[in-house]
C-alpha cells in the first residue's frame, strides 16, 4: 500500500507544537519543503505561517480549498465539508480526547479507577476459573484438534 496522507493545499492538519497545540487547521499554500501556510477560522487558528515539523498531517482533505484562498472561502469549504467533526471521530482524536480526560482526574477519581479496575480484574479471573472448570471434564478444542502434542 502506498502512501496516503500528502502535504497538499486542503489537506487539514492538527498542530503538535507551540502555543496552538492540538488546534485543527488547513493548508493553504506550500511555501517550500518545510514551511506552510495555514489557517483555522473556525478553530481560532490565526492565518500563519508554520514548519511543517509541527504539524500532524490527516486523512481528510478539504474539497473547494484551492492555492491561497482566502478565510471566506476556507470558511465556507468548512461548513459545507466539515472535516473536523469527521476527525474528531477517529482513533487518535478518542485518544487525545481520553488523555486529556485522564490529565484532569483528581487524586479520588484516580482511586476509584483503580477500585474498579480491581473488581474487573477479579470477575474476569473468577469466570475465566468457570470456563476452565467447566471444560477440564473433556479435551480442550486445540487439543482435540491435534494440537499441543507432546514430542
Amino acid at each position: 500500500m502506498g502512501l496516503g496522507k500528502f502535504v497538499e493545499v486542503g489537506r487539514v492538519v492538527k498542530i503538535n507544537y507551540g502555543p496552538q497545540e492540538g488546534k485543527l487547521a488547513t493548508i493553504i499554500e506550500i511555501l517550500n519543503d518545510k514551511r506552510v501556510l495555514i489557517d483555522g477560522p473556525t478553530t481560532g487558528v490565526q492565518r500563519q505561517v508554520i514548519p511543517i515539523r509541527r504539524l500532524t498531517l490527516t486523512k481528510f482533505n478539504l474539497k473547494g480549498a484551492t492555492r491561497g484562498a482566502r478565510t471566506g472561502v476556507i470558511t465556507k469549504a468548512i461548513k459545507k465539508n466539515d472535516p473536523f467533526t469527521q476527525y474528531q471521530n477517529t482513533i487518535a482524536a478518542k485518544k487525545v480526547a481520553k488523555k486529556a480526560l485522564r490529565a484532569k482526574l483528581t487524586d479520588f477519581d484516580r482511586f476509584r479507577v483503580m477500585i474498579l479496575r480491581k473488581r474487573r480484574s477479579a470477575l474476569l479471573s473468577t469466570q475465566l476459573k468457570a470456563l476452565r472448570k467447566n471444560n477440564a471434564g473433556g479435551k480442550s478444542a486445540a487439543q482435540a484438534k491435534g494440537g499441543n502434542k507432546k514430542k
